[in-house]
């Protein structure tokens, strides 16, 4: 069965966020959590208290330099562990300007980042274009054939076109998606549904039609802008969710 996810978007206060994707029959939301730790509003911390006050199901999405210290690792899975999770998005970066082999240092990374999350599903999501590693589908298909264990998720804005996504499923089968628009000649932007040029219904069509994750939308403009989007993604399915 499919859930559907929103933002929780930091620059709301997080009262605001639950009761928009509850109001919604939103399944989750998902966390934004960096190199600061997690991200709310100013004005909602203590974080993790107030995340647990409200108690909306929850998952978080990490931006993780493939440089981090094992502390930095281990600082996310101590949230994780007081949040009672079992799976995390990681949406690895490299802010080092010259990296030689940025995507064998990815696998070192993962590699860590298993052992130090034991007993929390990985969710790995590509990295658009524009960025130096895990966007091409051999660095794709080399990491996940050295770990099997770690899920995919498929960030379709950051891919763009059709050729490019078939490919990507073919080596591995997403289990969740990353939902937003973009334009073509864009490297890099998260667009209301429609307002690019991601021709969703082709794609749910004739590569995902049997696609029966997560799917979160990536929207961060209006609320009916994500309302908007869940409809429309909800008609090219076709099926009972």
């Amino acid at each position: 069965m499919i859930k559907f996810g929103c933002l929780a978007r930091y620059f709301n206060f997080y009262k605001n966020e639950i009761s928009f994707a509850e109001k919604n029959n939103f399944d989750f939301v998902q966390l934004w959590h960096d190199h600061r730790g997690l991200v709310l509003h100013e004005n909602d911390g203590p974080f993790l208290q107030t995340i647990k006050k409200y108690s909306f199901p929850v998952i978080i999405h990490a931006l993780l330099d493939i440089d981090s210290s094992d502390s930095d690792i281990n600082n996310l899975a101590e949230i994780i562990r007081e949040l009672g999770h079992n799976e995390v998005i990681i949406h690895p970066i490299c802010e080092k300007k010259k990296m030689p082999e940025p995507n064998k240092e990815l696998n070192r990374f993962i590699k860590r980042a298993v052992k130090i999350l034991e007993g929390t599903k990985i969710y790995l999501e590509n990295n658009p274009e524009t960025d130096s590693f895990f966007n091409k589908e051999d660095e794709i298909e080399y990491i996940f054939n050295d770990n099997p264990e770690i899920e995919f998720l498929l960030d379709i804005a950051h891919t763009g076109y059709y050729e490019k996504i078939q490919r990507l499923i073919a080596i591995k089968y997403p289990k969740i998606l990353h939902i937003a628009d973009k334009r073509l000649d864009i490297k890099h932007e998260h667009l209301p549904i429609g307002d690019g040029d991601i021709n969703f219904k082709r794609i749910f069509d004739e590569l995902l039609g049997d696609f029966n994750g997560k799917i979160i939308f990536e929207i961060v403009k209006e609320d009916s802008d994500i309302v908007k989007a869940r409809k429309k993604i909800e008609l090219m399915l076709k099926r009972d969710l």
